[in-house]
């Protein structure tokens, strides 16, 4: 499949100067080129129903968060990284139609573009690299080789393994941002239905083992086995706001930090930013609590400690040979745009490689990184770090679109001056750090809400220091036409319209429909038996096979009919 801008033939390529065929890495995004929001409805839904729910549903069973603070931290954070998407992030990148890091390298320069797009290329790379060690961890079950929860590869086995995955990671990212969007609108509905079947079929067995403690609740029992309200440890767990906080700045990069202006530039309208709601109350609520329910499950079952077990054997545990499917293409579903976008950020750095010989490079590294497990174990620490470094940056590019045209400043004033350096934007960016800093010393705010102090120090301090630097005001006409062009960028020769997808359904779909359905069913089978549930869970695990093979045959042919050009009338 094509990418949004391969739908032409090699020949009529056009040469962007970047050395990268087709992704418009330093152009701004035609309207021929430009997607309907079909595309960006499955790519948030995939990437954000995949293999970080594995580990962030356990971590924050871990974590001893109680059932009630975990319910609505995770509905007022998700709303708010929603908002953060649809009123910032989308209007930004639907108008300058830019990636972050040409736009970034126009607002500040080169060094401070170049410093940034190293960040955020290695924050994407670390992503990438720990879901590759989630998918490998699947493929670890069916082996002899234990768990991987040390903070180095324990066998050499686990690391072939890292290596398989991480070359099928690799060779999907490199096709580009359309193939990664239709592999995720055919995996996400299925990988969505996982993710409750497994909570489904997680209750009653939770309910039977609880009658045997002597809880006679559902309440009882969650509150007992899974969100507790206490660490193993015993000591208090974390409160409703810090959840908040982690939901909402747990893809941080992607909306405050702006990293999705590299996907939206592509959406034909700036409402597509709504989207992202998909991922969130499907992703990082619904299967953030499923996950938690099987991940507690699956501990009890194997009268284990959930630190000690990782997403295959969880997930194997629950929903057998299909829960080990389900951990490997939830692991690509995230480990596949990741590096798609560490590419991009590595490439805006060294322009005078393609888009492609850097994914690779990245490609290589990132597996590297995922041969040691300690990514995946400590993600949510090592991701809240690197916050603190980047926040500030997104803080500044909202600034410069949404606020300096308000106090009378153009966009890209520094380049309209000819500046080399934005020195406003180094030093907003160095405060915003060091309040994050100063307030981790402190130990007044959690790790997980760092953010936030750090991003609106950032965004009151840049406009200032523009004006204190005597940052000249626009007097006439639009700042925005001025620093961007039109609203709509002029085509490139040789470009041709993008072809609209059949929306007639075929049987195809249907059947893929009802095979999530058959596999929801046979979930909610378990609550209708009264004392064998448990080897019920054996039964589920057998009767979901035919169905999820079905589902991708149905998945995988309705796609390719629905990419299918329209015939046009003679």
């Amino acid at each position: 499949m094509s990418t949004p801008a391969q739908s032409y033939a090699a020949s009529e390529i056009p040469v962007d100067g970047t050395g990268g065929a087709g992704e418009f890495e330093r152009q701004r995004i035609p309207p021929s080129q430009q997607l309907s929001g079909k595309y960006f409805l499955g790519a948030y839904a995939g990437e954000h129903v995949a293999g970080t729910e594995f580990v962030i549903g356990a971590s924050l069973v871990s974590l001893g968060v109680s059932t009630v603070d975990l319910l609505w931290g995770l509905l007022i954070g998700n709303l708010m990284a929603v908002l953060s998407w649809a009123w910032i992030c989308s209007p930004l990148a639907t108008r300058s139609r830019m990636t972050i890091y040409w736009y970034l390298e126009r607002l500040a320069g080169k060094r401070l573009a170049a410093v940034y797009s190293l960040l955020n290329g290695l924050i994407f790379a670390v992503t990438a690299g720990a879901m590759i060690t989630v998918s490998a961890s699947a493929f670890r079950v069916v082996t002899s080789i234990p768990p991987q929860t040390a903070w180095y590869p324990q066998s050499l086995s686990f690391v072939a393994l890292v290596l398989f995955v991480g070359a099928i990671t690799v060779w999907m990212t490199i096709k580009g941002f359309k193939l990664i969007a239709n592999f995720s609108t055919v995996c996400s509905p299925w990988m969505a239905a996982m993710f409750l079947a497994s909570g489904v079929i997680s209750v009653p067995v939770l309910l039977h083992m609880g009658e045997l403690e002597g809880f006679a609740t559902l309440s009882g029992v969650v509150d007992t086995f899974v969100w507790s309200g206490t660490t193993p440890e015993g000591d208090p767990g974390i409160s409703m706001w810090v959840i908040a906080a982690w939901a909402w700045g747990c893809n941080l990069p992607m909306h405050l930090g702006m990293s999705d202006m590299s996907i939206l530039r592509f959406a034909r309208k700036s409402s597509y930013g709504y989207f992202s709601a998909a991922g969130m109350y499907i992703g990082h609520y619904m299967a953030w609590v499923c996950a938690g329910l099987m991940g507690a499950t699956a501990a009890l079952l194997a009268q284990s400690e959930l630190l000690g077990m990782d997403p295959g054997g969880i997930a194997f545990r629950i929903l057998g040979a299909m829960g080990l499917v389900a951990v490997v293409v939830a692991g690509w579903t995230t480990s596949i745009p990741s590096l798609y976008r560490a590419g991009l950020a590595f490439q805006s750095v060294f322009t005078q490689y393609s888009r492609v010989s850097v994914t690779v490079a990245a490609g290589v590294v990132t597996t590297l990184i995922a041969c040691f497990p300690f990514v995946f174990t400590q993600w949510l620490n090592v991701l809240s770090y690197f916050f603190i470094l980047i926040a500030p940056i997104g803080a500044i590019i909202v600034a410069e679109h949404f606020l300096l045209p308000r106090l009378g400043m153009r966009p890209f004033w520094r380049e309209a001056q000819g500046l080399r350096h934005n020195k406003p934007a180094v030093l907003a960016w160095i405060i915003g750090i060091g309040v994050g800093v100063a307030l981790l010393l402190e130990g007044s705010v959690h790790l997980f809400a760092l953010f936030i102090p750090g991003w609106l120090a950032s965004l009151v301090a840049y406009p200032l220091l523009c004006r204190a630097t005597g940052v000249e005001k626009h007097h006439d006409g639009d700042v925005y036409l001025d620093a961007y062009g039109p609203v709509q960028p002029e085509e490139t020769v040789g470009m041709s319209a993008q072809q609209a997808p059949v929306n007639v359904r075929d049987p195809w779909y249907f059947i893929a429909i009802g095979c999530l359905l058959i596999i929801l069913g046979a979930a909610g089978w378990a609550w209708l038996e009264e004392g064998g549930v448990i080897a019920h869970l054996e039964a589920f695990q057998n009767l979901i096979v035919v169905p999820t093979a079905l589902y991708f045959l149905a998945a995988t042919l309705w796609m390719r009919n629905r990419r299918k050009p329209r015939h046009q009338p003679s």
